[in-house]
């Protein structure tokens, strides 16, 4: 474990199925044939963490939680800060405030219930907490979250805000801190490079360098995964060339490149390093 300029990064997890990408319309059968491999995937991904030192922050998805909550009690017993993905990994900006509330509610007391902790950080499903969507950022306050990963400084396909700030800061429009995923910047073009199918398609080279480049500045780097993107044996499926991409592509190399980050990179949950850099946070 190396730490770049005394730089302690942030690593995150969103802990879902392969089938709960917003991207896809998968059958019920389809769904079927995905279904229940997120709790091994899920532990490959601990006991590889747990063998390098590293840890990190665990967004659960109320639908997981709820079918598997010895899974999220792993999580807690293994030292890992649990946050929220969400309830049914449905995009924000296509629920309505109340409904919104409603289901996040019912997933935060869950999630504190199994895990036996106050959760305080929240991710959306797919970035999307977007300018149409931004107060989602009120009720999660109002809701005593602290922290928020949703908002992706840069334009994808579901979501994002490209002018977004890029590091970690406090939004203007509720008392809560933002953490977005880190992107690489030249000028006014943005690439995101830290987390899904981003660090799939990227080489690693080009992956250290953003990390270290951010680094150097004294900037922690965040950066999330999938543990179902650790499984190369993910049943395959009939679906098209852009499910094929979306599912599949490159699969066989994120083993390497996380394991390459552990060792080359400090990584710690979000709280750890919003305590350090004197920003509050409880957990």
């Amino acid at each position: 474990m190396v730490h770049v300029d005394g730089v302690k990064n942030i690593l995150t997890v969103d802990v879902e199925e392969a089938f709960h990408r917003n991207d896809l319309h998968l059958s019920r059968r389809q769904r079927e044939l995905l279904r229940g491999r997120v709790v091994a995937q899920t532990e490959h991904l601990i006991a590889l963490l747990r063998s390098s030192g590293q840890r990190g922050t665990f967004f659960v998805l109320g639908e997981v939680a709820e079918q598997y909550p010895a899974l999220v009690k792993k999580v807690a017993e293994d030292g890992f800060e649990l946050g929220l993905h969400g309830y049914h990994h449905r995009l924000v900006y296509e629920q309505g405030e109340k409904e919104f509330r409603r289901e996040t509610q019912e997933a935060k007391d869950m999630l504190e219930r199994i895990g036996e902790r106050e959760i305080v950080g929240f991710r959306a499903p797919s970035w999307s907490i977007t300018n149409q969507s931004l107060w989602a950022l009120r009720v999660l306050t109002d809701m005593g979250f602290q922290y928020d990963s949703s908002i992706l400084p840069a334009m994808a396909y579901l979501g994002g805000i490209h002018r977004s700030h890029p590091g970690i800061h406090w939004r203007t429009e509720a008392e809560i801190i933002e953490v977005p995923p880190s992107i690489f910047r030249l000028g006014s073009f943005r690439l995101p490079f830290s987390g899904g199918l981003y660090l799939r398609t990227l080489p690693y080279r080009f992956i250290r360098y953003c990390i270290r480049r951010l680094n150097k500045k004294g900037i922690p780097a965040v950066i999330y995964l999938h543990p179902w993107e650790m499984d190369t044996e993910l049943p395959r499926l009939g679906v098209g060339w852009k499910g094929r991409y979306a599912l599949y592509y490159n699969l066989q190399t994120v083993q390497n490149k996380v394991e390459r980050l552990l060792k080359e990179f400090s990584f710690a949950p979000v709280c750890e390093v919003l305590r350090d850099a004197d920003t509050f946070c409880r957990s």
